[in-house]
């Protein structure tokens, strides 16, 4: 049977008093995909554009966040700077 060491510290550093850990800027890149293709729906729905055009620029917008992501602001190794 194991036996937990108390004395370990099992979270990641800067977690917070209940132990959660704050979002890495890519965790916040990629919650903003979904949002900007809703975002480009919405906004069609709300101009009386189609709604083709909405999802249209709001994925672009995406793709364009997604490659920042990959390119510009590439993760490197295992932790967030």
């Amino acid at each position: 049977m194991s036996v937990r060491d108390p004395s370990s510290d099992d979270l990641r550093s800067g977690a917070g008093p209940a132990g959660l850990v704050s979002p890495s800027k890519y965790d916040l890149l990629l919650a903003a995909v979904p949002a900007l293709l809703l975002g480009g729906t919405v906004a069609a729905a709300r101009l009386a554009l189609p709604v083709s055009v909405g999802t249209g620029l709001g994925s672009v917008f995406a793709a364009l966040l997604v490659g920042y992501g990959l390119f510009v602001e590439p993760p490197v190794g295992g932790h967030d700077a």
